[in-house]
């Protein structure tokens, strides 16, 4: 493929997938650990995919994505992948991911990722009160990932990034890295993965903040015989706040077409109501280019149904 028609594919995705977000309406995500760590960004969350199955991701991570939710998992790259993913929120927020990879040896690939979250315009007022003018607001993280296979069945990875956080004429910045380890046996994968472990982040005059370290363990099993049906459970336990333990469900079609559930169970949840924390979803796959779609019912720290959409370009060999 061209390098013409590839960046022409990748444009023409990115935009179908802001005009499909825009026609289902406006979501909203908040973290597991929203107001006790800085840069809460960094644990929304990528791919419709992962999303449609409860996040219960890590040891099902395959792709460019991976480098986001596990880079051991990006030794799976055939030759070369771009992911792209939209999300509108509530209040005029935008998210915007992408990420590319390229294998380079039958056991080495990289990858480089972007995350932008922008808040919009928001009014600043004086001490007194007083109407001053529009500020800016963004997050961002853009990292560097590798994955190296070890041998045919174990895999690991790592990435660096750097995030920033900007608030009008204030910002802060640090550096942060991943860490992931993947077991591949006939029909179970074994995972681990350990994120956002750096120093902390300081506005000027303001209290230091940690970044939202986690762990996360997972498995997943391919229990038939076709492999037309994937399940995996995973543990995520965020440094400062609660496990939540996820589980997912993938069934495929003849690899083409694919229903997805999930369900999140949050410990130490008074307040639970009934259907939250159930997910849902879809993908098809036309050609090299992979489509996914999922729904989120009463999003646990929002109370609003979530809808995510995602898009994957492969190319080469």
């Amino acid at each position: 493929m061209g390098v013409k028609i590839a960046v022409k594919r990748i444009l023409v995705g990115w935009v179908l997938l802001i005009i499909l977000v825009a026609l289902l309406g406006k979501v909203s995500v908040a973290a597991t650990d929203a107001g006790r760590t800085a840069a809460d960004f960094l644990t929304i969350g990528v791919g419709a995919r992962a999303a449609g199955m409860g996040g219960a991701f890590t040891a099902v991570s395959n792709g460019a994505i991976s480098s986001y939710w596990n880079p051991a998992g990006l030794t799976s790259v055939d030759a070369g992948e771009v992911a792209l993913g939209h999300f509108a929120w509530l209040q005029d927020l935008n998210l915007e991911h992408g990420s590319f990879a390229y294998t380079v040896s039958d056991r080495t690939t990289f990858a480089a990722s972007m995350t932008y979250l922008g808040y919009g315009t928001i009014k600043g007022y004086d001490v007194n009160g007083t109407y001053t003018n529009e500020i800016s607001a963004y997050d961002w993280a853009g990292g560097l990932s590798i994955g190296y296979k070890v041998n045919p069945n174990f895999s690991v990875g790592v990435t660096g990034k750097f995030i920033g956080q900007h608030l009008d004429k204030v910002s802060a910045s640090t550096i942060a890295a991943d860490f992931g380890l993947r077991y591949e046996f006939e029909r179970v994968t074994l995972a681990g993965f350990a994120g956002n472990f750096g120093p902390t982040m300081k506005f000027e005059g303001l209290v230091a903040e940690k970044l939202p370290s986690e762990i996360r363990i997972g498995a997943s099993v391919l229990p038939l015989d076709n492999r037309s049906l994937l399940a995996a459970i995973e543990f995520d336990k965020p440094i400062n706040g609660n496990l939540v333990v996820r589980h997912g469900l993938e069934f495929n079609y003849n690899d083409e077409y694919f229903l997805r559930t999930g369900y999140n169970f949050y410990s130490q949840d008074d307040t639970k109501s009934f259907g939250s924390g159930l997910t849902f979803g879809a993908g098809m796959t036309l050609g090299k280019a992979e489509f996914d779609y999922s729904y989120t019912t009463k999003d646990k720290y929002s109370s609003e149904d979530v809808h995510r959409l995602s898009l994957i370009l492969k190319f080469g060999r």
